[in-house]
């Protein structure tokens, strides 16, 4: 089992309010998944003995989006630090350290962050939850898109600064960062159907008629999740040849055909065109009527 290690050392250590990070180039629809999770380990730095990193001093995050300054999302997690020579998964790998966020939390929160009367973002500010509980802490800068998730970053912060402790402190230790996954697939299918009527009234009249119809989620069998269908589609089409001549009188000898045709597509996205993680009934209960 292979973990991502971040180690903080040297003379000057993590400043109080520093952050350091590695990240990657990624393309990743996150859309059909429910969970983000990780598992995270802290411990003192073992080349120093007289540097004792504590319990919540040092913060993992991972921030992801379409860039690391104007669109991203962000958690973050202060982290329990572990005992030296200890054994065991549960003291190597504390429940306390574990991410399992429900990612319709950061679209709940990208829809706050729209808010009118909120006051603009000043440079490098985030918008984070207000109403978060627990260790995790979630935050939202710009109009990211985890629906396409171009770069990926994990890192560490100094978390010592305190109503007890206002000035904070350098801190050195070592963060591992292990199997950062997506869990909980959404692998619900949608339906498909297609009708067509032709009739024939005697010489007088023919009608034809075509309707169809998709449900988000539709696909082929061969199709995975990412690549079925992301829209509700409604369809029909009718067509008619009267021959009006037949009302009149033979001895009139009026030829009079008339054609008529109607037809009309509905498409209903699942996601909004413009936030495309979050979806559209949401974006609707949001909005105030015109």
């Amino acid at each position: 089992e292979q973990s991502l290690s971040l180690r903080v050392s040297g003379s000057e250590g993590l400043q109080n309010t520093d952050a350091r990070g590695v990240f990657k180039n990624v393309s990743v629809d996150m859309r059909q998944f429910k969970k983000l999770k990780m598992f995270l380990h802290a411990e003192s730095y073992s080349g120093d003995n007289t540097s004792v990193l504590n319990d919540d001093e040092m913060m993992a995050f991972v921030r992801f989006g379409n860039d690391f300054t104007e669109n991203f999302y962000e958690v973050e997690i202060p982290l329990k630090v572990t005992a030296p020579n200890a054994t065991g998964a549960e003291a190597i790998w504390p429940a306390e350290n574990e991410i399992d966020l429900d990612l319709e939390a950061l679209t709940d929160l990208k829809i706050k962050s729209r808010n009118p009367g909120l006051p603009p973002l000043q440079d490098g500010e985030i918008y984070y939850d207000p109403e978060a509980t627990g260790r995790l802490k979630i935050g939202v800068r710009g109009n990211p898109n985890f629906g396409l998730v171009r770069q990926l970053m994990v890192g560490i912060k100094n978390n010592t600064i305190s109503p007890a402790d206002p000035t904070g402190r350098p801190i050195k230790g070592e963060v591992w960062f292990n199997e950062l996954r997506l869990a909980e697939m959404d692998n619900s299918g949608g339906m498909a159907a297609l009708v067509n009527i032709d009739t024939n009234l005697a010489d007088f009249a023919t009608i034809s008629a075509t309707g169809k119809m998709s449900t988000i989620g539709f696909g082929t069998l061969e199709q995975g999740p990412n690549e079925r269908s992301r829209e509700d589609v409604q369809q029909y089409n009718i067509v008619t040849n009267l021959s009006l001549g037949k009302l009149m009188p033979k001895k009139w000898h009026i030829n009079l055909p008339f054609n008529y045709a109607i037809g009309e597509e509905t498409i209903t996205p699942e996601y909004d065109p413009f936030n495309q993680d979050i979806r559209l009934d949401r974006v609707l209960d949001n909005t105030a009527d015109a």
